[in-house]
């Protein structure tokens, strides 16, 4: 879960022309802690690793601003209630949304920041270079600084020495220009949503935080009910409902405002009684704060103090969702809580697989409903990788995983979920001939998911697979999403095992 959560936190981000922020107390604006980390000093760009902005400015309500990038026209209108609209080139684009060519990596984070207290909106912008890695000091952006220290500088000057009166009549060249510099950098090109991997899963979690963070409340609910259904997938064939989990898990995680959050769903549910989103959102939030009160490390390491806390906490979680069944069970992302909270409450595998049975049943489609299943009966959590084996071939016998799709999914994740030690064909019981099987479904299904093929060169590598590994490899040529290799297993790595390539 904390695979990008640097990133997440970082990335509700847009840019504007740079008005500076409104001067705000906590008490005033609940949104200052989220603006100062995502903003940082306004002068320069934050120098923190973890939130890498270019730059971060207001736009007030009832105003618009506007840049360019690359000979592409950025505009974003507040009107009175703080609502923003976005367009890129003259054409309506998401302000909520990642931007850029159509790549993986999401090279450009786009999203508002906030409501502030007097209507205007917070934007920033970042942009991808590589790996996890983005960075804030581009030429434009430096250019704007300089431009705007040199303005500063000139209007402090003048202020000290005000220009002789001029004749009347008279014209002179102005001394500051008196439109201001140009305004920062805008976006680059492109304006699509990543679709494929994990990227696309991150950019509908930005989506849900964006909503969430900024109180639109409906808007989350309404992404919610449309994201239950069964034909959203993204390109590799993922329910993009998990985004939301996923988006709204590292929002909460990562700010650990605990009570302010509750007040929060506490208006939420005040002006939507029958909001389904809210009470999914309080399950994360109880979840969320149970495990930062247990800790990350093993369960030795937890102290006595701890385990009471996360018991307490896990309790209240399972409270809110049985009570919230009958409105909250008609999206998947119910079940997939339920699933979780029922792992970390410790339920016996009994009671666990009547639940899972009856989630499958209802939500046959939601592939997160077996992968969760497969971590709660890992020898991690005290199973075994008998009872992993006995899923995963459970999963041939459905409609879903005939073609070994779920099999190949199942330990798929097991492989990531497990330590470096893990062998996945050494220490579990799967077969490469039935992964493989399974990878070939994938393919067949969704053709043009590059995370698939990755993630399936990754495991002809891990099988020694010489030949179907250099077919693989040659279809992925420059494509390669480092994301879907195990840090001891890259692209470089497995060249050189079955290629001898250096």
């Amino acid at each position: 879960m904390k695979r990008l959560l640097g990133l997440l936190v970082a990335s509700f981000a847009i840019v504007a022309a740079g008005q500076a922020p409104p001067t705000t107390s906590p008490a005033q604006d609940s949104q200052l802690t989220l603006r100062g980390m995502l903003c940082g000093n306004q002068e320069l760009p934050p120098t923190s690793t973890e939130i890498p902005t270019i730059g971060c400015f207001t736009v007030a309500a009832a105003s618009a601003a506007r840049s360019e990038f690359d000979g592409h026209r950025f505009e974003v209108t507040v009107d009175t209630s703080g609502e923003s609209k976005c367009r890129l080139d003259g054409t309506t684009t998401d302000c909520n949304s990642c931007i850029g060519p159509s790549i993986a990596q999401c090279p450009t984070r786009l999203m508002v920041v906030s409501h502030n207290t007097n209507r205007s909106v917070s934007f920033s912008v970042q942009r991808f270079t590589g790996g996890n890695r983005y960075v804030y000091r581009v030429v434009d952006w430096d250019r704007y600084l300089e431009q705007r220290r040199s303005q500063q500088e000139a209007e402090a000057a003048q202020a000290h020495h005000p220009p002789p009166a001029l004749p009347s009549g008279g014209v002179a060249a102005a001394t500051v220009p008196s439109s201001g510099p140009p305004p920062p950098p805008g976006m680059i090109e492109g304006s699509i949503a990543p679709m494929d991997g994990p990227e696309a899963l991150a950019a509908i979690g930005w989506k849900a935080q964006g909503a969430y963070g900024s109180g639109q409340f409906a808007k989350l609910d309404s992404l919610v009910e449309t994201l239950s259904q069964p034909d959203q997938l993204t390109a590799d064939g993922m329910p993009r409902l998990q985004g939301v989990y996923d988006g709204l898990w590292d929002f909460l995680y990562a700010y650990k405002d605990w009570q302010a959050e509750r007040d929060k769903i506490a208006e939420w549910r005040k002006e939507y009684p029958d909001s389904l989103g809210a009470d999914l959102v309080e399950v994360i939030l109880w979840r969320a704060w149970a495990w930062h009160t247990r800790g990350e490390g093993t369960a030795e390491t937890v102290t006595p103090e701890g385990w009471k806390l996360f018991k307490a906490k896990i309790a209240s979680a399972d409270e809110v969702l049985e009570r919230s069944k009958g409105r909250a069970a008609k999206s998947p992302l119910w079940y997939q809580l339920r699933l979780g909270i029922a792992r970390d409450a410790g339920w016996d595998h009994q009671r666990y697989r009547a639940l899972f049975n009856e989630a499958t049943q209802k939500f046959p489609w939601y592939v997160p409903l077996y992968l969760w299943a497969a971590n709660y009966l890992s020898p991690q959590w005290g199973g075994s990788y008998d009872a992993v084996d006995a899923l995963a071939q459970l999963t041939t016998a459905t409609s879903l995983g005939a073609d070994y799709s779920l099999y190949a999914r199942v330990y798929w994740h097991l492989t990531c979920d497990e330590c470096l030690e893990f062998g996945v064909f050494q220490d579990s019981h799967a077969t490469w001939p039935k992964m493989k099987a399974g990878f070939e479904g994938l393919m067949k299904r969704y053709p043009n998911s590059k995370w698939n093929l990755n993630g399936y060169a990754y495991f002809a590598c891990l099988a020694d697979d010489a030949s179907t590994y250099g077919v693989l490899r040659a279809r992925i040529g420059k494509d390669v999403i480092p994301a879907a290799w195990g840090s001891n297993h890259s692209t470089e790595v497995c060249d050189e095992r079955l290629f001898g390539h250096t």
